[in-house]
């Protein structure tokens, strides 16, 4: 299992060799392409060969290119990676709309849950009233209540004057975190024959990630949680973007297990695509938020 996160950060020229990933600065570093589930190319100045595409794809490798803010404006998943690719399609454009509305509704539930659960480690005492707002979740959140609960969590962890929509170094961590555990999401996704710009709840026919963009929801928290405790200036330093990657790596609980995000992320698609295949939605299995710990590998 590919376990590996890699940010390049500075000028580099990157090739495959042997099925190694070699990044050629000052030294070169090798590491095996098996090994790595994302790279992250943060620096302007990095050119690749398209060998090295071809066996990041090859091996599921999710790929991120940032813009001059540092923040992720490309993500590059494999294409076509699953054996039975048009059964799989075919189940999913087949979906019923009542079953598409009973996912969205286990999904927005776990949300906010995770969202609660954000707030209580935080020592935050609006954990309760977040909390209570689960059992308000209707099929397909008719009523709305992932808004409810977004305005009253957002305020109480992070301030009555914060503002989703201001452009300061807090959202851009934000912005961050999330296109990371997006891009997981997305590889889960893919990796299971799934059609990224086909969500059960986001529609946009601009978006090529509608599907990831559902599934994003339970994640989200892991974000905040980490964005919550992280010591902020003026801007998204180069520690900062390391810790919101790092957090790929954070214990989540998915069936009982402690497992980690981008692992979580593919346990979630193959939920999906069991819940698919039998028209029952209390198949999903989606990730709990635990205490930010990073996961222990056997």
């Amino acid at each position: 299992m590919a376990w590996r996160t890699v940010v390049v950060s500075n000028p580099a020229k990157l090739r495959v060799q042997n099925d190694q990933l070699v990044i050629q600065q000052q030294t070169a570093v090798n590491l095996p392409v098996e090994d790595i589930s994302v790279l992250v190319l943060e620096s302007p100045e990095v050119t690749l060969s398209s060998a090295l595409l071809d066996r990041l794809a090859q091996h599921g490798v999710t790929l991120f290119a940032c813009d001059r803010r540092h923040l992720p404006s490309l993500i590059a998943t494999p294409f076509a990676s699953h054996s039975r690719l048009a059964g799989i399609q075919r189940m999913q454009l087949d979906a019923s709309i009542p079953f598409q509305k009973r996912c969205w509704q286990t999904i927005i539930k776990r949300k906010i849950a995770n969202q609660a659960r954000c707030l209580e480690l935080l020592g935050n005492t609006t954990s309760k009233r977040v909390g209570t707002l689960v059992s308000h979740v209707l099929s397909g959140d008719s009523g709305n209540a992932e808004s409810t609960a977004a305005r009253v969590y957002f305020q109480a962890a992070f301030g009555l004057a914060f503002n989703r929509s201001e452009e300061d170094t807090l959202n851009h961590a934000l912005n961050y975190g999330y296109a990371i555990m997006r891009g997981a999401v997305a590889r889960g996704l893919t990796g299971h024959g799934f059609i990224t710009s086909l969500g059960i709840h986001h529609r946009s026919e601009l978006n090529q990630f509608n599907l990831a963009d559902d599934f994003i929801e339970p994640l989200r928290p892991v974000v905040d949680l980490c964005a919550a405790n992280m010591s902020l200036g003026g801007e998204l330093t180069k520690s900062n973007r390391e810790k919101l990657v790092a957090l790929l790596h954070a214990d989540v609980l998915v069936d009982g297990k402690c497992h980690a995000v981008h692992y979580a992320a593919e346990l979630m698609a193959a939920s999906f695509l069991a819940a698919c295949r039998e028209k029952d939605a209390r198949l999903l299995k989606l990730p709990q938020l635990l205490p930010l710990k990073m996961h222990e590998y056997e």
